[in-house]
């Protein structure tokens, strides 16, 4: 299993903090993929012309990368405040 989270504006477009996934998933583009072919709101949410960042296991990635069981991934879109 991995663990999926949603963070701030992503949590409330698709209603859940996180949750758990099978984890036969081969890497972080993998994953993305089958979360938008769920449909709305994962496909809006994760929509390509949307800015957000991927984290696995608390690092941020600059490209997609491998997942294994017990990885936690998690979607953060920017960081907004004063």
């Amino acid at each position: 299993m991995i663990t999926v989270m949603y963070l701030a504006r992503i949590a409330d477009e698709v209603g859940q903090a996180q949750e758990q996934l099978d984890s036969s998933f081969a890497d972080t583009e993998a994953l993305l993929s089958f979360l938008r072919q769920r449909g709305a709101p994962w496909d809006n949410a994760l929509t390509e012309d949307k800015i957000y960042k991927i984290a696995v296991n608390n690092v941020i990635l600059h490209t997609h990368a491998a997942l294994k069981d017990g990885d936690t991934v998690a979607f953060l879109p920017p960081v907004t405040g004063g």
